[in-house]
């Protein structure tokens, strides 16, 4: 009944809704630890950067922390804007996930500066 339905209307299925990528090709795994090493790696230069600049009142050393948290971001949405255009879904939401928990990580920061 559903093959007749399709031909009496010419309901065709679209090539370009599916995705160009098989799921076992994506190496969401490896993408995710790479990434999230990256992050923590990241987060802990920062902290020394900030915990010097602190101590020293040293400025510039907190606008490069400053400069490497912002260049993250960037980087981790432009990555993503890209893996989303080329249907790689679940890379683009395991990045979606990771910039997620480094905002959570800023936010968990700053409340604990209080």
């Amino acid at each position: 009944m559903n093959e007749e339905f399709n031909e009496l209307f010419d309901i065709k299925e679209d090539e370009a809704e599916k995705p160009n990528v098989h799921i076992n090709t994506q190496k969401v795994v490896i993408h995710t630890l790479i990434r999230a090493v990256i992050l923590l790696v990241g987060a802990a230069i920062t902290c020394v950067l900030l915990f010097i600049a602190a101590y020293d009142s040293q400025i510039m050393l907190g606008v490069l922390a400053l400069v490497m948290v912002v260049g993250w971001f960037i980087l981790m949405i432009m990555e993503s804007v890209r893996l989303k255009k080329s249907n790689k879904i679940q890379l683009y939401q395991a990045n979606s996930v990771l910039i997620g928990i480094a905002t959570l990580m800023i936010l968990i920061l700053i409340v604990g500066i209080r």
